[in-house]
C-alpha cells in the first residue's frame, strides 16, 4: 500500500462551499503527491451554527437525558459533516465513503461522554482504500463492545485522527483548522501574536496541556507513540506548525520562552502559563514576576513552565507585557 496521509478538518473549515472545494483541491493535490487518504471532521461550525453539538444540545435538556443518549444525539454533527463532505467530494469525481465512529472500527471504553479509545479494526478503512475510495470519519465517537455509541472528550476529533494515523502508521498527520498553527499566544489576546513553526512533542504537549485550544493532548500522544509528523495549518496557506520528534531543544538558547497561554480559575482568577526551556536561566525573567507589582496570588516555578494566578480581570493585560517584553522583543 502507498503511503497513508490522514487530514483532519475542524469544524470552521467545512462550513461553506468555498470550504469545501478548498478540501478538495486539497485532496486532489495530496492524491497527485501519490498518497493514499483518511480523512477525518468534526461538526460543522460552533454553537449558533445549525449542526454544532452545542447547538444540537440546546434543543434537550441535559437533565432529562441519560448519558448513552447524550452520547448518541452529540455524535449527529460529526457523522453529518462526513456524508456532507462525502457527497460534495463524490459530486466532483473523488471517490469516498463516510464513516462513523463504530463502522471505521474505533473501539472505546464504557464512559459515554469522556471514552478513551482501546483499539482500533482498521479493515473497513483498509478495504476503502484498497478499492481507490477515501473514508471520511465522523471523529469525537466511538463504540463500545456491546455496541453503544461513545464520545471522546471536547476536541476529541483530533485524537480519532491521531489514534488512526497511529494505527496506520501514516506518513504524517494534518490538521487544518481557522488558526494559522500553535501560536506565541492567543491571537484574540495579542494581535501581534506569531505562528510558531517548529516544536517537538513535549514542547507541543506542555502547550495543549496548559490552555492552548490548537490540539488535543492526547492527539499529540497519539503520534508521539510512532513518531508521525503533525502539521497545523489553515486551508488558505501552506504555512503551520510542524510537530515532530526530530525537532530539538538545542537550537533554542536556555532562558527561551516559547509561548504563553492562559486558563481560567474560577469567576476571580486566571492563570497565566510561561512555557519555555531552561526558564530557570532567565533571570530577567524571574526578577519581573518577582519585583513588579503584578497582584500575583501564587506562582509554581518549573524548568519548562512558569505558572501565575492572577486576578481575571488582568490576564489579558499581563499576556500583552510578557509577550511584548520576552516574546517579540527577541523574534
Amino acid at each position: 500500500m502507498k503511503k497513508i496521509k490522514v487530514l483532519k478538518f475542524g469544524g470552521n473549515s467545512l462550513k461553506t462551499m468555498e470550504d469545501r472545494r478548498n478540501i478538495a483541491e486539497v485532496i486532489t493535490k495530496e492524491q497527485e503527491k501519490g498518497y493514499k487518504l483518511i480523512l477525518v471532521v468534526s461538526a460543522i461550525g460552533r454553537l449558533g451554527d445549525p449542526y454544532a453539538t452545542d447547538t444540537l444540545l440546546r434543543y434537550i435538556k441535559q437533565n432529562e437525558l441519560s448519558p448513552r443518549e447524550t452520547a448518541l444525539i452529540s455524535s449527529c454533527g460529526e457523522i453529518i459533516s462526513s456524508i456532507v463532505l462525502s457527497s460534495y467530494l463524490n459530486h466532483r469525481g473523488l471517490k469516498s465513503s463516510a464513516l462513523t465512529g463504530a463502522s471505521a472500527g474505533i473501539v472505546t471504553s464504557n464512559d459515554y461522554l469522556d471514552a478513551e479509545i482501546i483499539s482500533i479494526d482498521k479493515r473497513n478503512m483498509e478495504e476503502l482504500i484498497n478499492q481507490g475510495i477515501i473514508p471520511i470519519i465522523a471523529g469525537f465517537q466511538g463504540y463500545t463492545y456491546t455496541g453503544d455509541t461513545t464520545l471522546l472528550s471536547r476536541g476529541g476529533s483530533d485524537v480519532t485522527a491521531a489514534a488512526i494515523a497511529q494505527t496506520f502508521q501514516a506518513c504524517q498527520l494534518d490538521i487544518y483548522t481557522d488558526v494559522p498553527g500553535i501560536m506565541t499566544t492567543d491571537p484574540q489576546i495579542i494581535n501581534s501574536a506569531q505562528t510558531l513553526k517548529t516544536l517537538n512533542y513535549d514542547q507541543a504537549l506542555k502547550i495543549a496541556a496548559s490552555g492552548g485550544k490548537v490540539i488535543h493532548p492526547e492527539a499529540i500522544k497519539w503520534a508521539k507513540k510512532s513518531n508521525i509528523p503533525i502539521k497545523i495549518k489553515k486551508l488558505s496557506s501552506s504555512q503551520g506548525t510542524v510537530i515532530a520528534g526530530t525537532i530539538t531543544n538545542r537550537s533554542l538558547p536556555p532562558g527561551s520562552i516559547i509561548c504563553l497561554t492562559t486558563n481560567v480559575m474560577d469567576d476571580k482568577r486566571g492563570k497565566v502559563t510561561i512555557i519555555g526551556h531552561s526558564l530557570n536561566k532567565n533571570k530577567d525573567l524571574h526578577r519581573y514576576i518577582l519585583y513588579y507589582n503584578m497582584n500575583i496570588h501564587s506562582f509554581s516555578f518549573f524548568s519548562d513552565k512558569i505558572e501565575l494566578i492572577i486576578p481575571i480581570q488582568i490576564v489579558n493585560k499581563y499576556v500583552e507585557v510578557f509577550h511584548k517584553n520576552f516574546i517579540e522583543s527577541i523574534k
